[in-house]
């Protein structure tokens, strides 16, 4: 009898679903005046409803049902009646946007590259392929990650040698995520992806203090204790996902990573990627020794002064020797070529700093922006952001007039170690259900800027809508628990590849003047009908000794400007408020950029402009540059 009770409530279950699911596509086509109830109906149903395994069930039954190009052809249709050319929906097979482009290592024809977003694009001479390793099959050749990929080290030296030779240029090339021309290249590129064999815990050559874990200091929720963390080998091209992957194997965790995974370690650290938590660097400030490959195919390890290696260990070596690898252990090299924008030579492998793997809980409270803004600046502001072991703010860029009192809204993101927290018995295993479910179905991405560009009025109502929906703490909906990587993951799914962001640092008590200066370029715009299409974001990241770190300065607030490609005016909108806050001062982020960069601009943002440039000449020379980095050196 209780077999066939949970038998019929399944069958209750799966007839709910079909039914809201079926409401909300007649809404998309029919009447769209009921898309709001429609969603609210969607979003009941997925949270009291539907399991996540049945959730993952119904995304793959919507792309199935939407994957054929009549039933696009019918969607399409229908809602570009009386929609301006520039903001037709246009349905075409997604799978160009939803996954890393990679390179065949022989490949006769000639090739294209451009990154994610598509403004940058070039045809080169020749794309090369180095490495061992296997983007494809990453895991399968697991049983090889012990091994120290020296093959792929002389094939790169060989590549910068024909380069040379040729005259001509080199940029390294990961998941293309930078919004800016910096790995763009006419001559040669070099594809990292297979770049990713050695996956190990760092032992060869490491000084005994740092073999068996150490300690560290360090300062989470006002507390100052001590943590013990290891050290970690991985290939340069990894990508972020990947070596999470590696990682878990060996029960250890990234300490903080960004919001995706998709990009390629090395170029992380080469633009400073950055999660939140002022107590926590970027993910170069994670980074403990560096092997690049410069120009003249010279390679070289380098570390600060008190670096983990052993020299006489590794001088020692005679694969060392053999491969002509030369250790520097200098802080001001290190903090040259610790963030060194493809600038200083390939980046063949890293160590990092890891520990154990770990468990987040993490809470999302709706708040007044201004109330919230009166309760930071009451006392201590650091203690305040400090108060957690992670802390970011989305802010609506925008007031909803619509509502009964008025007032600019907040979503206060807070983060800390499960095992710290009093974590409610209902604290979920998954981020909002909704978002993921969206996420996962394939026309999303094209079907977002159309539900924008249709109701761009209505965007500060949907802004509000949408941090509501996210809100999530221990006395609503129970807050989420999940292991670090995936509670520090936006899991956006399809939806990463269809946003798009600018970025800007400014010290802490400076942020404040820059929300301002947003939302006033934001209101301005509003009379012409440009609009941002998402909140923007507040994260506050702790200090990094790199020369061309944003947080080179100070502990810095990043600020995160977002929006939906194929928003009408969100382009022109974003270009003005790069361009105000410039003008009071602001870091700009090495990939998240639409404006031209010049060297006037870079030596205003990094006072070790000149230490960057000579250590530049040193390592990358002319081989790795391109226009971008010529116009910030010239």
């Amino acid at each position: 009898m209780f077999l066939y009770a949970a038998w019929i409530e399944k069958k209750k279950d799966n007839v709910s679903v079909v039914w809201v699911i079926t409401r909300l596509l007649t809404a998309v086509i029919f009447n769209q005046k009921n898309l709001p109830d429609r969603i609210e109906d969607l979003d009941e149903t997925l949270t009291h409803h539907c399991t996540r395994e049945k959730r993952l069930q119904w995304v793959k039954r919507i792309n199935t049902v939407v994957k054929p190009r009549f039933v696009r052809r019918i969607i399409e249709n229908r809602l570009n009646k009386d929609s301006p050319i520039h903001e037709k929906v246009i349905l075409s097979f997604d799978e160009e946007l939803s996954y890393s482009k990679t390179y065949e290592k022989d490949f006769p024809f000639r090739q294209q590259w451009s990154n994610w977003y598509g403004n940058h694009a070039s045809e080169p001479l020749k794309i090369f392929v180095p490495g061992s390793g296997s983007h494809s099959k990453f895991e399968a050749i697991s049983e090889q990650w012990g091994n120290y990929d020296y093959k792929g080290l002389e094939e790169v030296k060989e590549i910068i040698s024909y380069a040379e030779a040729e005259g001509r240029k080199i940029r390294a090339i990961g998941s293309g995520h930078a919004l800016t021309p910096i790995a763009q290249s006419e001559d040669f590129i070099v594809c990292t992806h297979n770049l990713n064999l050695t996956q190990r815990k760092a032992e060869q050559f490491i000084k005994p203090e740092f073999l068996n874990g150490f300690d560290v200091d360090v300062n989470f929720r006002n507390v100052k204790s001590k943590e013990k963390h290891f050290l970690f080998e991985t290939s340069g091209g990894t990508k972020v996902h990947q070596l999470i992957t590696a990682l878990e194997k060996d029960g250890l965790a990234l300490m903080n990573k960004g919001g995706s995974s998709i990009q390629a370690i090395s170029g992380a650290i080469a633009t400073s990627t950055h999660g939140s938590g002022i107590g926590l660097g970027p993910l170069p400030g994670m980074v403990k020794s560096m092997t690049l490959v410069g120009k003249g195919s010279k390679a070289y390890r380098v570390e600060p002064t008190n670096g983990i290696t052993d020299p006489e260990l590794f001088l020692a070596d005679p694969e060392v020797q053999k491969h002509d690898i030369q250790l520097i252990q200098d802080d001001d090299t290190f903090n040259a070529v610790m963030v060194g924008v493809g600038s200083m030579g390939l980046v063949f492998s890293l160590i990092v700093e890891v520990q154990k793997s770990y468990k987040l809980y993490e809470e999302r409270v709706i708040w007044e922006w201004e109330t919230l803004k009166a309760k930071m600046l009451e006392g201590d502001l650091y203690i305040f952001i400090n108060s957690n072991r992670n802390f970011e703010v989305l802010i609506n860029p925008y007031i909803d007039e619509t509502e009964e009192n008025p007032s600019r809204k907040c979503l206060l993101t807070t983060r800390d170690y499960a095992e710290s927290c009093e974590v409610p018995p209902i604290a979920k295993r998954e981020r909002n259900y909704l978002s993921s479910f969206v996420s996962g179905i394939s026309i999303s991405g094209r079907l977002s800027p159309w539900v924008f560009n249709r109701n761009s009025q209505n965007i500060p109502r949907m802004t509000n809508n949408s941090l509501a929906r996210l809100e999530d703490h221990a006395k609503k909906g129970g807050g989420f628990e999940d292991v670090s990587y995936k509670v520090l993951d936006q899991g956006l799914g399809e939806l990463k590849f269809y946003g798009y962001a600018i970025e800007f640092g400014f010290e802490i008590e400076k942020a404040f003047e820059a929300v301002d200066v947003i939302t006033k370029v934001c209101e301005e715009a509003k009379a012409y009908g440009h609009y941002l299409a998402a909140p923007f974001s507040l994260r506050y990241v702790k200090h990094c000794p790199g020369y061309f770190s944003m947080m080179n300065k100070s502990d810095m607030c990043m600020i995160e400007v977002v929006s939906v490609k194929g928003v009408t005016g969100t382009i022109s909108l974003m270009k003005r408020i790069e361009a105000e806050l410039l003008e009071i001062g602001a870091v700009p982020h090495w990939g998240l950029s639409l404006l031209p960069w010049s060297k006037e601009m870079v030596e205003r943002a990094f006072p070790h402009y000149e230490d960057w440039k000579r250590h530049q000449a040193i390592f990358g020379g002319e081989t790795f540059t391109n226009p971008f980095i010529k116009n910030i050196l010239d």
